[in-house]
């Protein structure tokens, strides 16, 4: 089968574009015939070269309504090519609450062949502006190939140098400052724990500096390491030896955690992980079993859900095994068999 994705970023140092390059491989690995094109500047001419492609393609499939998603629609009608939607996180949203954008928005989610949320939570929130919409969801999948299938017993005995780790771009929508001031709280307790947050610090410069001076004011800037550009051999590594995946994520508008690919990761390697509600998160943690979700912008919280994975070390091994679990349940394989069966169906419907 011959499938075009349509993306606005195929940057895989982001969530979002690390799940198009997943999806691309498992299909391309499935023996189809993958073009990934990027949206460039020029709409009409972006529909133009769309429509081209879609004559000699079986199925056209768009990342989020904004900015492929209108243009993946009309260049599809009378085309035997099947028009499908991804739908991630914000982008997929925001359109349908924009004076402007909703009544197309709601025109091409309807008018889609199939539509695709990357989590539960996306779902609900596209049909609560496009009422009765069927949606399926299919979470983001994971290559378990590249992370070490060794047990994890042991890894949450007693340590002389523990530490929590965030990943994630230094932006305000990933809550650093909600985890930092729980941190703060915890060093009474854990005199030699420590935070590393691994992420871009260029994407808000001025939200960065302000944690690092927020770190300095609760007096832990000495105990928080920020790294950027760690490559992939660093961040297993550094995966590999934490004690506690943390990221509380916020809603910032329409701008959300749609699932959130590194706690995929984390749990991959048998990491337990303390993230918020109110997101795509809750398809990435089970609560309670691979982790600890917590209300939003509530350090108190996030402090008692760290603090119970780095005492109660029996539940956070049992977290860390059901966490590695978990992951595989991602699997590669998984994900091909979710995307084969929708691609069956929407040809036979």
């Amino acid at each position: 089968m011959k499938i075009l994705l349509l993306v606005s970023n195929a940057d895989t140092k982001a969530g979002s574009g690390r799940n198009v390059a997943t999806i691309s491989a498992v299909l391309r690995d499935a023996g189809h015939e993958v073009t990934v094109l990027a949206y460039t500047k020029g709409f009409w001419r972006f529909v133009r070269e769309v429509r081209k492609r879609a004559k000699t393609n079986d199925i056209v499939q768009a990342i989020d309504i904004n900015p492929v998603g209108l243009p993946g629609y009309l260049a599809t009608r009378f085309t035997k090519a099947k028009f499908i939607i991804i739908a991630q996180a914000a982008y997929a949203i925001a359109p349908l609450y924009s004076r402007k954008a909703a009544l197309l928005s709601r025109i091409v989610y309807r008018g889609a062949d199939a539509v695709v949320a990357g989590s539960s939570f996306v779902a609900q929130e596209i049909q609560k502006k496009v009422p009765g919409l069927e949606v399926s969801v299919i979470d983001p999948g994971i290559d378990m190939s590249k992370f070490s299938d060794v047990a994890n017993t042991g890894k949450h005995t007693a340590r002389t140098d523990p530490y929590i780790i965030g990943v994630g771009a230094v932006k305000a929508r990933k809550g650093y400052d909600v985890s930092l001031r729980a941190f703060a709280l915890l060093k009474a307790d854990f005199p030699r724990l420590r935070y590393v947050i691994v992420g871009s610090q260029t994407d808000e410069p001025l939200y960065f500096s302000m944690l690092t001076e927020l770190a300095r004011e609760l007096g832990v800037g000495r105990d928080v390491d920020f790294l950027a550009n760690v490559p992939d051999a660093g961040l297993n590594e550094l995966y590999d030896r934490a004690s506690v995946f943390v990221l509380t994520s916020v809603n910032l508008g329409f701008h959300f955690e749609g699932f959130g690919m590194v706690f995929l990761e984390a749990a991959a390697h048998g990491l337990p992980s303390v993230g918020t509600l109110g997101n795509g998160i809750a398809d990435a943690v089970e609560d309670g079993t691979t982790g600890i979700l917590v209300p939003q912008h509530d350090p108190e919280a996030t402090a008692r859900a760290i603090r119970t994975i780095l005492t109660d070390t029996a539940k956070a091994e049992r977290m860390s095994i059901r966490a590695r679990a978990f992951a595989r349940e991602h699997d590669l394989p998984h994900l091909t068999r979710c995307y084969e069966g929708l691609y069956r169906d929407i040809f036979t419907s």
